[in-house]
């Protein structure tokens, strides 16, 4: 079946929803297997494991590889456990693991000094770690360093004091590695239809026209990392990366002296909607990128279609120094990477200088406006230039007229060629600098200020190299280079009609990979 015969709610189609299966149980802990959509496989929402519906045969995991157990009297404390505590803030409930020569005056997370120290009420257990790489003094270095480069910060922001607080903290997260498939539809525009100016404003010709396009794309995501931790904003850890994973180290107690690690909140089952809503993302951004061979492609995330498999998840420790500031009645956090020293948070404004900025961002919005105004009009030159035409051509009986052309050629030719020179510039050229200029207008909007959070890192940070992106369009004979993107064959958009996909039969493939559902990009 091709992508444009899917169920689609877009177009009234009634939603897929899953279903339990109380007669087939995991053949990891015999608790029930429910149908999930998403991978098109079986999935045990108590140890996360993934099989194939037919055989059971495990295809994924999103659950943990060495479960962690309670200390509730059942199971003896681990050797390696009996020289942990756990420091339990008063305050705000956090709840942190150290070993037992470590102390602490203040919680790391809110700052209060009311803490409890306590025996551990669960193993842990993480698989990874990344070891900090220098010590507080490096950190409370490189903050400062920070701080100095944040323009218009408040003078009394920060104190010797306040910087005394850094904490080293072990974050937990886990990190997922999956292929992705994308079924694809969207928007090829050609011609100045690249334009939205023209695209709205102006009919389609031969040369300037919007197809409607369906393809193909897949990937791998290598090392998308998720902190488990509640209490730890999930935009600040995403604005502290990225990781060097090539870094990790099996998880040893020693790397625990001196600093403290937090016990997770979150499996991974428990924030699915969270990490299919970035790694969709981050499909889609792939997908951006390929223009199937129109001068541009903009993907639609509500036609579009994504399946995950053969995933790979790691439980593990990440540095980090952390530090919460109190100032102005509003608590701000932040991040120092015990790894690569990068530091996020967001930093207040010297008094009136916010405004300042917020009136600086809105005239520059007003300018897009305008800018995509005028391009509309400069499109309707050509219009004006045939009107003025009709209008000369209809005094070609007008005897003073034709005797001034008859004495006046050469200058009446100058004249034209000018006004045609003009013309093409404001009609062809200029829209497309002021199209440009646009851009770049939107690009430092969405830039973040020194004053705000870093963004997210994009695709190319999680992109896995070793395993090549491959694309296709339905509309054509499509195959992908490593130089680039390159089309077998012409194509003519007015003839042309989707072509159903070529099914081939590869024997080795599962019934998971054969019946394999997919599901909408999440908003």
């Amino acid at each position: 079946m091709a992508i444009w015969d899917k169920p689609s709610e877009k177009f009234g189609a009634p939603k897929l929803k899953s279903f339990t299966a109380d007669s087939l149980k995991c053949p990891n802990c015999a608790s029930n297997l429910v149908y999930d959509l998403t991978h098109g496989a079986m999935i045990c929402r108590n140890c996360g494991g993934l099989f194939e519906p037919a055989t059971l045969d495990k295809v994924g995991s999103f659950g943990l590889v060495n479960p962690e157990k309670d200390y509730d009297g059942t199971i003896e404390v681990s050797k390696e456990d009996e020289e942990r505590v756990e420091i339990v803030c008063n305050s705000c409930g956090a709840e942190i693991v150290t070993d037992k020569n470590t102390s602490s005056t203040f919680c790391a997370f809110c700052g209060s000094p009311a803490l409890v120290s306590r025996r551990l009420t669960r193993e842990f257990k993480p698989d990874y770690i990344i070891p900090f790489k220098f010590d507080k003094e490096k950190a409370i270095s490189i903050f400062e360093e920070h701080c100095a480069g944040v323009d218009h910060l408040p003078k009394d922001f920060k104190s010797k004091k306040i910087l005394a607080k850094m904490t080293g903290l072990y974050v937990p997260t886990w990190i997922i590695s999956t292929e992705v498939e994308v079924n694809v539809c969207g928007k090829g525009h050609m011609g100045k239809n690249v334009d939205s100016a023209y695209y709205e404003n102006h009919a389609a010709t031969d040369r300037n026209y919007s197809q409607l396009t369906y393809g193909k794309v897949k990937f791998r995501l290598k090392n998308v990392p998720f902190d488990g931790e509640i209490k730890i904003a999930n935009n600040l850890m995403a604005a502290a990366e990225p990781f060097d994973y090539s870094e990790l180290e099996r998880f040893r107690p020693e790397y625990l002296q001196g600093f403290f690690a937090e016990k997770y909140d979150e499996q991974p089952l428990d924030m699915t909607d969270r990490i299919y809503k970035r790694l969709d993302k981050y499909a889609l951004k792939v997908c951006d990128e390929i223009d199937f061979g129109y001068d541009d492609f903009v993907p639609e995330a509500d036609a579009s279609f994504t399946k995950y498999q053969n995933q790979d998840i790691k439980y593990a420790l990440l540095p980090c120094w952390f530090l919460s500031i109190n100032f102005d009645g509003r608590d701000y956090q932040y991040i120092v990477n015990g790894q690569t020293g990068k530091v996020s948070g967001e930093f207040p404004y010297a008094k009136g200088w916010e405004t300042i900025n917020r009136t600086g961002r809105r005239a520059r919005m007003e300018a897009i406006s305008w800018n995509t105004g005028i391009r509309a009009f400069l499109y309707l030159l050509p219009v004006f230039g045939v009107a003025l035409l009709r209008l000369l051509a209809s005094l070609r009986d007008d005897l003073g007229y034709m005797r001034f052309v008859y004495n006046h050629p050469i200058e009446l030719l100058i004249i034209a060629v000018t006004i045609g020179a003009v013309m093409y510039f404001l009609a062809e050229i200029l829209p497309k600098i002021m199209h440009s200029r646009e851009k770049k207008d939107l690009e430092i909007l969405a830039r973040a200020s020194s004053h705000d959070l870093a963004p997210e890192q994009g695709v190319e940070a999680y992109y896995d190299s070793s395993f090549p992106i491959t694309a296709y369009e339905t509309t054509k004979d499509f195959i992908s280079l490593e130089s680039g993107w390159h089309y077998e064959e012409k194509y003519d958009y007015r003839t042309s009609v989707p072509k159903a996909e070529e099914e081939t039969v590869n024997e080795n493939a599962t019934v998971f990979e054969k019946k394999g559902q997919s599901h909408r990009m999440m908003q």
